[in-house]
């Protein structure tokens, strides 16, 4: 599987989207979405694997979501990358625990936090210590919902995050529309903050993050199933790489090397395929 760019082809890693199943479809209509739904979508779009983490449902500790993602993972251990979602609301010695079981049981690869859905402060030390400490310990990133509500706004996230330089944060959506400046100049302070591409819709902001803080901490996400993978990839591959005139080299970072140097310990890292060199020309 590579997906194909004109005439060259990349391997290429979706670093948002969603699995599980819940009571109602809520607001954003999916209520099931497996392993099964993700991978055939991923053939169809071209794209060799995808993070993915439990579908939103603010009233539980996730508990039964993680186990379908790493039940998920272990079906397709080289298209799924199954992260955790954890509510941070049951307290620090129950985020603790939670997190021991997901990362160093599970073996899930990463965290997702959502401040909005799950409605906390991502900037409160004593909610989110044991967060960060877990991701230290265990060597995964963070990756935050971002814009739509002061909560999580990437500066109230960048206050503690400046304080863990040695775990990768990745802010989902880079602030979506409101906060996607705020969002571009926490990165550029932060050498451990990346900025993630899905549902940003607006070539200026877009442009702004590209140009703003380089190719090498931007990674592309989708956020499907909520919206089409075809939809997010051909933002980047095509609109994004015309006007911010991007190298084969640069769609390379944002499509997969970016988000597999932050998971730099992670056996699925080890699924690239050895690509041979291309030339450095920009994908018009």
């Amino acid at each position: 599987m590579a997906l194909r760019i004109n005439d060259s082809e990349f391997y290429a890693v979706d670093a948002h989207s969603h699995l599980g199943k819940r009571k109602t479809p809520l607001g954003h209509g999916v209520a099931s979405f497996l392993g099964e739904d993700l991978v055939r979508n991923l053939d169809e779009a071209g794209l060799d694997c995808a993070v993915a983490f439990p579908l939103g449902a603010s009233y539980t500790d996730y508990s039964e979501a993680n186990q379908i993602m790493a039940d998920e993972m272990a079906k397709y251990p080289k298209r799924i990358i199954s992260f955790c979602r954890i509510n941070p609301n049951f307290g620090p010695e129950t985020t603790a625990r939670s997190l021991d079981h997901c990362l160093g049981t599970l073996k899930l690869k990463g965290i997702k936090l959502h401040p909005e859905i799950e409605f906390f402060d991502p900037n409160e030390a004593q909610l989110m210590e044991p967060i960060y400490h877990a991701a230290r310990r265990y060597r995964v990133p963070i990756i935050f919902h971002t814009g739509m509500s002061s909560k999580a706004s990437p500066g109230v996230i960048a206050e503690l995050a400046a304080q863990y330089r040695d775990v990768p944060v990745i802010l989902g959506h880079m602030g979506v529309s409101e906060y996607v400046k705020l969002a571009v100049a926490v990165a550029r302070q932060n050498e451990n903050i990346f900025l993630e591409t899905s549902v940003v819709g607006w070539m200026p902001l877009l442009l702004e993050a590209f140009r703003g803080v380089g190719t090498s901490k931007i990674l592309f996400g989708s956020d499907h199933p909520y919206n089409p993978l075809p939809m997010e990839v051909e933002k980047i591959s095509k609109h994004v790489a015309k006007a911010a005139k991007l190298k084969q080299d640069d769609l390379k970072k944002v499509f997969a090397d970016n988000l597999l140097s932050i998971l730099h310990h992670d056996p699925i890292a080890r699924v690239v395929p050895d690509v041979q060199a291309v030339p450095d020309v920009p994908i018009v």
